[in-house]
């Protein structure tokens, strides 16, 4: 569970990563379809990247476990107290309960969705044309579109305003833009905490509607009447989050995107400003170290019996291993030896007592097959020594040793050490204009601690108070749409911070960027041929 809470917070981090990046960079650019498909990488790279991870490995000299004799023979008992433990609250499992709950609210209101949605095309008569199927019905208001699936109400609207709401949804379902919409709404619902989930599935749709625009004027005949259907159909209405509206919030910047002239084509060399940040993320967060010990080549063998064991030690030959250490005054012991489906030993205690009768022990465990270790034993000493990666555990002297060995050939290849970015232009001031503060999102009702039940008053409550909570968020007056226009605000500042100088050097960082993963590539390449070895 808590790798599963580490994996959650990675995921938020690079979106934020990736939604940051577009808001500042890319958000006020012509080029829609990069930046669909930019966004939508946004939420596969932050699902797989966690996955992904790197080694380095760090040279350890050898490690060599002697034999400890038993000092004295005095047992210490410990202190038990018949008192009661105090009852504590666990927090961690109190925030599992907390995402749970959430994830089941939301997830519930997408069942809600599609329920809806299958209602309205369900016994309806169908009209195909071409390759779509259009519906018109009486059941809604607002034009949308579902796949291959066209919906609307011509009631509403006149001929040339509804063969325009008809091209503008073709484009949707022509370029599959409700699989976006279901992707971005099953990564909120699974993020629900993180607000760049939220606004990240807010992006995309605005996104899609910029592209169904830009595509719909081409067919067209008149630009102004297709922005006065935009008008027309600006009025809210109830509408299903899944599919592809005609009327979606922000008609302004619709209207300004269609007449803003095409962006420059240097300006989708921003897009490369993602790689560098990812790189960040890798170096910090994805390398695994791994000690490899050095390979021991001074020690000599002065000992008069050597025994192995490793993973496919049988118990036969456990017993014949220990007849060979008793012909040198040691009393070998196994147990507690557990195998896997494949036979293979998994865990192991060795105890071992020489004629004196001093005694020690070692306790090798893990999830996977033990590697080999050696025992050395004659008339004066007695040595065990980790041959490959292991765990040995010694309660006697409290000792805990973790060694971790890959067998390879040659000197290990060094790798390449990535660019370092320009620095960002100098902000938070730009003249006497401070830059706006995030806004502090409004806290969430909590829900009852008692099983769901629709007419309990307290599941009641907290459904009202979710009602509320999200007309609070698409309030154009609520502290989103005030984060909204702060972060507007602050965008046309960075924008006025980006120097030609800047400009230059990102060039020369995006030149260096090519080689450096050139050179990373070659690593790898010499990496799995140390590996092959």
């Amino acid at each position: 569970m808590e790798n599963f809470a580490l994996y959650l917070g990675k995921v938020s981090v690079l979106l934020t990563i990736f939604f940051l990046a577009y808001f500042f960079l890319l958000r006020k650019e012509t080029f829609f379809n990069a930046n669909r498909w930019y966004l939508l990488s946004g939420i596969l790279t932050s699902i797989v990247l966690p996955f992904i991870l790197f080694k380095k490995v760090i040279l350890v000299e050898p490690i060599v476990s002697q034999f400890v004799p038993k000092q004295n023979n005095m047992v210490y008992q410990p202190i038990t107290s018949s008192a009661e433990p105090a009852f504590e609250i666990n927090w961690f499992y109190v925030l599992v309960g907390i995402y749970s709950i959430g994830m089941l609210f939301f997830l519930s209101k997408f069942l809600k969705d599609l329920i809806a949605l299958s209602k309205i095309l369900k016994n309806q008569k169908i009209q195909e044309f071409e390759r779509f199927k259009l519906l018109d019905t009486t059941k809604i208001q607002l034009p949308f579109s579902f796949f291959n699936y066209i919906v609307f109400n011509s009631s509403q609207f006149k001929q040339v305003e509804l063969e325009n709401i008809l091209e503008h949804e073709k484009v949707h379902s022509a370029q599959y833009h409700s699989a976006d919409m279901i992707l971005s709404q099953l990564f909120c619902i699974v993020f629900w905490f993180n607000p760049f989930a939220w606004f990240h599935k807010k992006a995309i749709a605005q996104n899609l509607e910029f592209i169904a625009d830009s595509q719909a004027l081409k067919a067209v005949p008149d630009r102004i009447i297709y922005q006065k259907t935009l008008l027309k159909v600006s009025a809210p209405h109830q509408c299903i989050p899944i599919t592809n509206h005609f009327f979606q919030s922000l008609i302004k910047k619709r209207i300004v995107m269609l007449n803003k002239n095409q962006s420059k084509k240097r300006n989708s060399l921003k897009y490369l400003a993602i790689l560098p940040l990812l790189t960040i993320f890798m170096l910090q967060f994805q390398v695994k170290t791994v000690a490899q010990e050095k390979p021991r080549t001074d020690q000599k063998n002065n000992f008069d019996t050597e025994i192995v064991i490793d993973k496919n030690s049988t118990d036969a030959d456990l017993k014949q291993k220990a007849e060979e250490l008793k012909k040198e005054g040691v009393t070998l012991k196994f147990s507690k030896v557990k195998r896997n489906s494949k036979n293979e030993i998994v865990a192991i205690k060795t105890v071992y007592e020489d004629k004196k009768g001093n005694s020690s022990e070692n306790y090798q465990k893990s999830d996977s097959p033990i590697t080999p270790f050696k025992i050395s034993a004659s008339s004066n000493s007695i040595s065990i020594s980790s041959v490959g990666s292991s765990v040995y555990e010694n309660p006697r002297s409290a000792s805990t040793v973790t060694s971790k060995m890959q067998v390879s050939q040659g000197e290990m290849p060094v790798p390449p050490v990535p660019p370092t970015m320009p620095q960002m232009p100098a902000m938070p001031n730009i003249g006497n204009i401070p830059v706006p503060a995030a806004p502090v999102m409004p806290p969430a009702p909590i829900a009852p601690s008692v099983a769901y039940d629709e007419k309990n008053k307290d599941w009641k409550k907290f459904e009202e108070q979710m009602k509320q909570f999200e007309i609070q968020m698409k309030s154009k007056e609520g502290e989103f749409a005030k984060f909204e226009k702060e972060m507007e605000k602050y965008g046309e500042q960075m924008e006025k911070a980006f120097t030609p100088e800047f400009e230059k050097q990102m060039a020369d960082f995006e030149k260096k960027m090519e080689k450096f993963e050139a050179e990373m590539e070659a690593y790898q390449e010499k990496m799995q041929a140390q590996g092959s070895n």
